[in-house]
């Protein structure tokens, strides 16, 4: 029996069911961050409806990939840590959620879970706790994403003015 390759379109299935495993807040800041560094620059340089000239629209192209290097690379830092460490208070119990620990004493554990683990109620337990633990840390890392990004916006406004100069010769924005 020949086992048939796996499709393209099977692979970016499974592609975008791992990426969309690591949680709301990561994903918005992939596509928001992707989407600074590739399309605003050119949506800047081609713009049709601007009169500016094209050294100006350079340099504002610029900031975009600057800044979302910048975010990036800051998030992907303060989000690891901070789920590193909630991780390590729920491995110790000091997070709890009230869904679990009614769950525990009841034994009614919603059908969803259940489904996911065959029935098995210690693992549904478990599952149920791991989903209410993404939950919050998904809740969490949207909170230190809005409280990062007047820190991140004010560094990219420091970096992007060199960078630019680097890549911009004889612009008028000096």
């Amino acid at each position: 029996m020949k086992i048939a390759p796996i499709s393209i379109n099977q692979k970016l299935a499974n592609s975008l069911e791992k990426f969309s495993s690591q949680g709301g807040e990561k994903i918005a800041n992939y596509i928001n961050a992707g989407g600074k560094f590739a399309i605003a620059p050119l949506v800047i340089m081609y713009n049709p409806f601007t009169k500016e000239s094209k050294e100006n629209k350079k340099w504002a192209a610029i900031k975009q990939p600057v800044e979302a290097v910048i975010t990036i690379a800051a998030q992907i830092a303060s989000l690891g840590m901070l789920f590193k460490g909630i991780d390590k208070l729920a491995a110790k119990g000091k997070i709890k959620f009230k869904l679990v620990e009614e769950a525990q004493k009841t034994g009614v554990i919603p059908d969803s879970v259940l489904k996911m683990v065959n029935g098995d109620k210690n693992k549904a337990i478990g599952e149920l706790n791991k989903l209410c633990l993404d939950i919050f840390k998904d809740r969490v890392g949207t909170l230190l994403t809005i409280l990062l990004y007047v820190p991140i916006l004010a560094v990219s406004n420091r970096i992007f003015p060199k960078v630019a100069d680097l890549l911009v010769k004889d612009n008028d924005n000096v």
